[in-house]
């Protein structure tokens, strides 16, 4: 038959308590002698001990909770032939109470008005706290300093005190600044675009020189004004290399005289290799940068990184089409 484990009185003037922490979970058993829990008033922290060997069954009253005197805190079951002594429960002082703790919180002045109670919880310079809780605090190496007190007056209790000391915070990287530009890809069929670079004479270059005429042909259309690039070379008019395929290679006329333009458009090759993705970095002051990959499986793949601030992605993309269409059937163009 199941047994009450009451709050039991631990002074003349003791009306209730605190559960400051169990010691069995319900379901575990326990022997006689075995702490069961302990009850935290204002003044001490004493130690319930169980009367007799049995089972925890049910915690009525958690950790923290305050209950008044003879309230159940929990019920236990007796082990078998387990005999029950009367009173029902033993309690005795917890060993961290020290006389000295004990008269600093007995002693201590309830606060006359709420203005007062913000400052109670000190006294004579330290904070005012129950025996339990400073026992506590101490085997988690945390300084009252900083906990807010439940109790009268602001004083600390058992269930105060974190359970560990508060981790400063990790340091979180500053967010990455989004790039200003938009990366766009497209996968052209090559069949096509190997077919018509086979029909040019010889010396007139690669594929890759055959792919920025026709890029430089296709901004020439929406862009008079725009001036072209490949790899280091100088910068051009779209017109100008436009002109012919290999014209953009054998001219050397420099576009503006003076500083260095703005270059519209910025052309790299992969050149022959495994690199089917070559997405070149897009160089400063310019506005398009286009990269053409290895033929991989029939197919070449387009990356064009495009300022953000001069080109919509709808206009970068609207490009990309356009290009895209023009080498899929370089008739469009080349005709």
């Amino acid at each position: 038959m199941s047994q009450p484990l009451v709050m039991p009185k631990l002074g003349l003037t003791m009306t209730e308590g605190q559960v400051a922490e169990w010691r069995r979970a319900p379901g575990e058993p326990f022997a006689a002698g075995d702490v069961l829990v302990v009850i935290e008033t204002d003044k001490i922290a004493n130690e319930v001990e169980a009367p007799a060997a049995g089972r925890l069954l049910e915690i009525v009253v958690p950790a923290g909770q305050t209950a008044p005197v003879g309230a159940t805190l929990a019920r236990w079951e007796p082990a078998d032939g387990a005999i029950i002594p009367a009173p029902a429960a033993e309690v005795k002082p917890a060993a961290d109470a020290a006389p000295d703790a004990r008269v600093a919180i007995e002693t201590a002045a309830a606060p006359a008005s709420p203005a007062a109670a913000k400052t109670a919880a000190r006294s004579g310079g330290r904070r005012i706290a129950t025996p339990y809780a400073r026992r506590l605090a101490r085997e988690r190496g945390l300084s009252l300093e900083g906990i807010a007190g439940s109790g009268p007056g602001g004083r600390i209790r058992a269930a105060d005190v974190p359970l560990c000391a508060a981790k400063p915070a990790p340091a979180v990287a500053p967010p990455v600044a989004a790039s200003a530009e938009h990366f766009l890809l497209a996968e052209v069929p090559a069949a096509a675009l190997l077919d018509w670079h086979a029909r040019l004479p010889a010396g007139q270059g690669g594929v890759g020189g055959l792919v920025f005429y026709l890029a430089a042909r296709v901004l020439l259309a929406s862009h008079p004004q725009a001036l072209c690039r490949a790899g280091d070379g100088a910068p051009r008019p779209a017109a100008q290399a436009s002109q012919g395929f290999a014209a953009w290679r054998a001219t050397g006329a420099q576009a503006r005289a003076g500083a260095e333009p703005a270059v519209t458009l910025h052309f790299e090759s992969a050149g022959r290799g495994p690199l089917r993705l070559y997405a070149p970095a897009r160089p400063a002051g310019c506005a398009l940068a286009l990269g053409l990959g290895s033929l991989v499986a029939g197919a070449f793949t387009l990356a064009l990184r495009a300022d953000a601030s001069a080109w919509s992605v709808t206009d970068a993309a609207a490009f990309l089409t356009r290009l895209h269409a023009a080498l899929e059937d370089p008739r469009r163009v080349l005709l």
